[in-house]
């Protein structure tokens, strides 16, 4: 069986937390990859980013930790109204999280849906693409280590 696993981080640049989340995720896809690797099963992890400063990023990091082929990053074409909706999100989170340190009603204003929608259909369609035959899993309950992957899809070869 081969194990298609993908995550998405829909960050525009790589301020304060957003590089060490970034490399943790990284991290994780290395790690999940590898160890299904090792017990016997084809992996591939795939890592969708938002810019190619983004990529550069976590290319030297693939060199870093060895990553070897384990992990393909790919960078988001996104629409200019792709691109304004996921800025938009982003000044609303701003907004909310300053309002709720001084007790204001932050009234929705740390939903980012839309945002993670245009990532995750983005990956899907990019791994889709690249992993011709991939069945996407649809029971949370078989996701390798339990992570929360933006995808995870598997080829049904033994």
């Amino acid at each position: 069986m081969k194990h298609i696993l993908g995550m998405v981080k829909r960050n525009l640049d790589m301020k304060g937390a957003k590089g060490p989340k970034l490399e943790l995720d990284f991290l994780r896809l290395v790690y999940a990859v590898k160890e299904l690797r090792g017990s016997g099963d084809e992996a591939k992890g795939y890592l969708l980013v938002m810019t190619p400063a983004i990529a550069q990023r976590v290319a030297a990091w693939q060199a870093k930790y060895q990553a070897g082929d384990s992990v393909t990053v790919l960078t988001a074409q996104l629409s200019q109204e792709e691109l304004d909706t996921i800025q938009a999100e982003v000044r609303a989170n701003i907004e909310g999280m300053v309002a709720g340190t001084v007790g204001e009603d932050v009234a929705g204003r740390s939903d980012a849906t839309a945002g993670a929608q245009i990532g995750e259909d983005l990956l899907r369609q990019l791994v889709e693409s690249h992993e011709q035959g991939v069945t996407p899993c649809q029971n949370e309950r078989n996701v390798p280590f339990r992570i929360r992957w933006n995808y995870y899809g598997t080829h049904g070869r033994d």
